[in-house]
């Protein structure tokens, strides 16, 4: 009977342990938007790595002066945005540095409701 109850608690903690590790994340669209600001007035990175270093900065700007509502930098979201900037076609990596509202129609994704 221990047994029996050990083994299925065991699988339980297995289970639980997968679901969390496999879990999609959850994008945070501030980070597009976040994006679009570093597109337009720090200026377009030459790499990824370029692109995550001033997308960080862009956030902790923005926590240091205007935001009631703190973002603490999340490399994932961030991650995400900056693989949805280089997934675009060059014409449309030239659209985003023409402002922030066509910026923002591009980097956002369709509303799928």
């Amino acid at each position: 009977m221990k047994t029996k109850l050990l083994a299925i608690l065991i699988l339980v903690i297995i289970a639980t342990a997968l679901f969390l590790a496999l879990k999609p994340h959850k994008q945070n669209p501030h980070y597009f938007a976040a994006a679009c600001v570093m597109i337009n007035d720090i200026g377009q990175p030459t790499s990824q790595k370029q692109f995550m270093t001033k997308l960080q900065q862009v956030i902790v700007n923005e926590n240091a002066s205007y935001a009631f509502d703190k973002v603490e930098f999340d490399s994932d979201s961030a991650r995400g945005a900056s693989e949805r900037y280089y997934a675009l076609t060059p014409e449309q990596q030239a659209l985003t540095r023409q402002g922030l509202t066509t910026c923002l129609k591009i980097m956002l994704p369709a509303d799928k409701s």
